[in-house]
């Protein structure tokens, strides 16, 4: 069996077969009846993602999305595998597992889009080159999911201020692959710094492009929390590190096996080094029990933080990071972003609790500061941005316009309302009291899950599960008390190895950069 890259030749062999489609990409699709006409030979389309699964409306057809079983039911008499992914050579490989003993299939097919084209083309032109001092970072969401802020953030934004601080910058070129480059010109007077677009990976101008692939091409090393797709084929002495953004209690929605895709990833203690190998397919070797870059953040805060967010002065404060969800129907309408209750909060369902709530942290000197997830939409969630006095709203957009990162406010905070983020985990290095609002624990549990079984068992803090409950942790917390500081130590234990915010040192020790 052999792979062959689909074009204006190949394509002349495969005209007038059916075609089965190897993973479902929209924007690979598209860009493929652009370049041949094929939109009526495609029959169905085979994934192993089960989100992915069922049926597809595509260009005025119904297609259907099937499990990848489906591969040894194709009459390859009069049809052929076309394989619509970034990953080609990956599923190339699974195809051949699963059709080890089909003589009769002589030849699948790939369709490299733009992009892959031209990474293709940059690769070949710079295979025989060394590789140059040049680090590049990246973070957030792949691009197609992009949010402001997110793409300068997170552990990649932390190591890379830590490699600031020590000069690093003095031996490698530092660059970031970001949105817009022109929003960072208060970098470009320092020394090996620079920032290029993501975007000019299809850049129809050459000097952007060819800027972007000389880089992606000749770095050393390629750090990203998160989207890893542009640095899929990279050379074999590249080295590819996962920073990913956080140690939680969410399991992963989409099972995919990483170990092809990069070379390490950084987690915070041996426990989650097995859970993240057992979740994303991982080596042992794969793992540097280092802790988070971000994490450093939490034992040097910012100072003055409440006049730049113009947040009250108070006696104490509690921030609480929400995410919205209702995680139903085996989690095809899972929904984290979107508000389930007349606030958009969980636990404080109402505006009369709401108002009941901020009467009560007046009384005790608190403010109450919401911090939204990256995603959520402030103006989704009813009038909890209302003016109360002691409850303060920061979306992703006021942190971004004042580039300040979570973990650096989480420092001030005497106390933490979370749910099954990572950002629990992380604030447990302060050892503060935490809180965990749990009134779906349940049915979340049974549809998306948790990556510890008897999760409440796991989790460093108080329950909360009615309004009662948060009240009662707003006066604890006011009064000084710890209920449950016995329990969080003893985990503390177990789910960080470090605990001295030199994790950006032991990263860059690991790597021995």
């Amino acid at each position: 069996m052999q792979l062959k890259l689909l074009n204006a030749s190949t394509f002349k062999d495969i005209s007038d077969k059916g075609i089965v489609c190897y993973e479902k990409s929209e924007i690979y699709l598209r860009e493929l009846c652009a370049a041949f006409p094929v939109q009526n030979n495609i029959r169905k389309i085979i994934d192993d993602n089960i989100r992915n699964q069922g049926k597809f409306e595509f260009m005025g057809r119904s297609l259907a999305v099937v499990e990848t079983d489906n591969l040894k039911k194709i009459d390859f008499d009069k049809n052929v595998i076309l394989i619509t992914s970034d990953y080609f050579v990956e599923a190339y490989e699974k195809i051949c597992n699963i059709l080890h003993m089909k003589t009769s299939v002589d030849t699948v097919y790939y369709f490299a889009n733009k992009e892959t084209e031209y990474e293709l083309g940059y690769s070949e032109q710079y295979k025989d080159m060394s590789l140059e001092n040049i680090i590049i970072f990246r973070s957030g969401p792949h691009t197609s999911a992009y949010v402001e802020g997110m793409d300068f953030a997170d552990n990649a934004r932390a190591l890379f201020e830590y490699m600031l601080e020590n000069r690093y910058n003095e031996k490698y070129r530092l660059v970031w692959l970001v949105k817009n480059p022109e929003g960072f010109k208060r970098y470009h007077c320092i020394k090996n710094v620079e920032f290029l677009s993501f975007d000019w990976s299809v850049s129809t101008n050459k000097e952007e492009r060819d800027s972007y692939y000389y880089v992606l091409c000749l770095a050393k090393y390629i750090f990203f929390t998160d989207a890893y797709g542009f640095a899929r084929n990279c050379r074999k002495d590249q080295i590819r590190v996962q920073l990913w953004h956080g140690c939680g209690f969410k399991t992963r929605v989409n099972f995919v096996r990483c170990e092809k895709r990069y070379e390490y990833t950084t987690v915070i203690s041996d426990i989650y080094s097995k859970i993240h190998q057992d979740i994303y397919g991982l080596s042992e070797d794969q793992m540097l029990v280092t802790g988070y870059a971000k994490q450093d953040w939490l034992f040097h805060p910012l100072t003055k933080w409440w006049e730049r967010l113009l947040v009250p002065k108070a006696g104490k404060y509690i921030f609480w990071l929400p995410t919205f969800r209702t995680a139903k129907e085996q989690l095809r309408n899972l929904n984290e972003y979107e508000p389930d209750s007349q606030t958009g909060l969980p636990v404080v369902y109402t505006y009369e609790m709401l108002e009941r709530l901020n009467a009560l942290l007046r009384s005790l000197d608190i403010v109450l500061v919401v911090k939204l997830h990256p995603f959520q939409d402030k103006k989704k969630i009813g009038r909890i941005d209302m003016d109360m006095g002691n409850i303060v709203i920061l979306d992703n957009g006021q942190l971004t316009e004042k580039d300040i990162q979570i973990n650096q406010l989480l420092g001030h905070a005497d106390a933490l309302i979370s749910d099954y983020s990572s950002a629990a985990v992380d604030y447990m290095l302060l050892d503060r009291p935490i809180a965990f609002t749990l009134d779906d624990v349940e049915e979340y549990g049974q549809n998306r899950g948790f990556v510890f079984d008897n999760i409440r068992d796991w989790l460093p803090g108080r329950e909360l599960a009615c309004f009662g409950d948060i009240c009662h942790f707003v006066v604890e917390v006011g009064s000084g008390a710890d209920m449950t500081g016995e329990k969080r130590r003893k985990l503390l234990s177990i789910m960080h190895k470090y605990h001295d915010g030199r994790s950006c040192k032991r990263i860059v020790d690991a790597l021995r950069i």
